[in-house]
């Protein structure tokens, strides 16, 4: 009995070395989640690296800079190719299907000076932001030259002002939206025409100290004076994209407070994704100073897939932040670093089939990430939340929470569920460990009213009971008041 032990505990060692290094080697990156007091908590990695993919695996040749990722409704990838002045189309099975180098310009061929962005419509159209060649090009699916927009002549925009379109994104309507380096008023609107409309979605100008200052002093001085201080500029936006439900979402790399990096642009301009709690922060809440310069999330890209659910990336610590349709997180993975799984200098990302491609210009690869078991319960309960079905949500969440006890926003499912079915003191236990205070407050005020309206009968009922008394006690004393005068007559 003795040797059968030691043989199988000679046995198990081995095995129990090897599971860190076969646990790392899928996720080399942690995985975490923030509880309210914005302090990060360890949880299960919602995304694994799958595969990467260089330019020679793929049949296209070395990539050099590639800066832009685009997937179409086909699920054909596009990537441009920005150093090797190209766009490289890699079919589902990840193979090179098309090297766009060149396109027919009405019988005169035109080349690609620095593509830095792409975009394809459901018909196969490409838009390409030609940085150094100042222009947006539309072109067929067969390379053929559709459209060319350059520096449009308008009195919004100064002489001065060089094109250099870097991203570029177009909605349902053929709206062209893009982002050009040095514009600071906004993204470019044009019309389907390549006509310049205006500005949309222009970031606002930070409250910060200095501001307060600077509009301080503005207010003591001359006009002549004022015109000869450094004027107040918006934040310049990052990226762009355009979801399903046709609303242009877009990035900013810095912000001084750390809020609205992320946008959801209603047709008006205005934002709608306010995050968790409304509070608009998205990314890193902790964050560290290197060298006097704070180290905090700088969004590159974002991505939209079909059921709302947002990438963003985040080129400061090489992470992937995703979020729901109303900008509550989901997961965050990835990290800088040489293993697989990790970036030197990411550059785009993009929804595919239901996993992510992040692309990196410096390993000049495609890193290809699939769900694991968690993340896949998470993204059901989620997509089931958002359509309303708590109930059936519920039962996931269970399982969610099961696996990570710091996910918030599995309580908070639990307790829509438990609110639905009326179970209130429940509900309100849920939504105390998910820190969700609009939920804990309504539940309250539906127990309250719940209260109130089991008692009411008893309290009503006594009430009158109380009326009737008190009006009976008068009247029989006026009756024995009278009866004393008369008697005393």
């Amino acid at each position: 009995m003795m040797m059968k032990r030691m043989l199988a505990a000679a046995l198990l060692i081995p095995l129990l070395a090897a599971a860190p290094s076969t646990v790392m080697a899928e996720a080399p990156y942690q995985s975490y989640v923030y509880n309210e007091w914005d302090q990060s908590k360890a949880a299960p990695a919602s995304y694994l690296p799958e595969r990467t993919y260089s330019g020679i695996e793929l049949g296209a040749g070395t990539f050099s800079e590639p800066q832009d990722m685009f997937v179409d409704s086909q699920n054909a990838i596009y990537i441009a190719d920005t150093g090797n002045k190209r766009i490289v189309k890699l079919n589902e099975r990840f193979e090179a299907e098309a090297i766009i180098d060149k396109l027919d310009d009405n019988g005169k061929e035109m080349t690609l000076a620095s593509p830095m962005g792409i975009f394809v419509t459901d018909v196969g159209a490409m838009y390409i932001a030609d940085k150094d060649s100042g222009r947006i090009i539309r072109a067929s699916a067969e390379g053929k030259v559709e459209l060319v927009i350059e520096k449009p002549t308008d009195p919004l925009i100064p002489s001065s002002f060089q094109f250099k379109p870097t991203k570029v994104a177009v909605d349902n309507a053929g709206r062209i939206y893009v982002l050009s380096e040095g514009q600071f008023y906004g993204l470019m609107q044009f019309s389907s025409k390549g006509e310049f409309t205006g500005y949309f979605g222009s970031n606002r100008v930070e409250v910060t100290p200095a501001v307060v200052l600077e509009t301080f002093w503005k207010n003591l001085l001359s006009k002549e004076q004022r015109s000869a201080m450094m004027k107040l500029l918006p934040i310049e936006y990052s990226n762009l994209d355009i979801g399903a439900d046709n609303f242009v979402y877009t990035t900013t790399i810095i912000s001084k407070n750390s809020r609205e990096e992320m946008k959801k642009l209603n047709p008006l301009g205005n934002n709608v994704l306010m995050g968790q709690q409304g509070g608009a922060d998205f990314g890193d809440k902790e964050f560290t100073i290197k060298q006097g310069v704070k180290q905090d999330t700088s969004f590159i890209d974002l991505s939209i897939d079909a059921d709302g659910f947002i990438a963003g990336l985040d080129r400061t610590r090489g992470r992937v932040f995703e979020y729901d349709s109303e900008g509550n997180p989901i997961a965050v993975f990835g990290s800088l670093g040489n293993q697989k799984g990790t970036f030197l200098q990411p550059s785009a990302v993009a929804y595919w089939k239901g996993e992510l491609l992040v692309l990196d210009a410096a390993k000049r690869n495609v890193t290809r990430f699939a769900l694991s078991e968690y993340g896949g319960l998470v993204r059901q309960a989620t997509v089931l939340y958002n359509q309303g079905l708590y109930e059936e949500a519920a039962v996931i969440w269970r399982s969610v929470a099961k696996r990570n006890a710091n996910n918030s926003i599995a309580y908070v499912g639990i307790a829509k569920a438990l609110e639905k079915e009326g179970s209130f003191d429940e509900a309100l236990a849920y939504y105390r460990q998910g820190t969700d205070r609009s939920g804990y407050s309504d539940t309250f005020s539906q127990i309250r009213m719940q209260t109130v309206r089991n008692n009411l009968p008893m309290i009503m009922t006594v009430f009158i009971l109380a009326i009737a008394g008190y009006y009976g006690y008068k009247v029989i004393r006026a009756t024995r008041n009278k009866r004393r005068r008369e008697v005393s007559r």
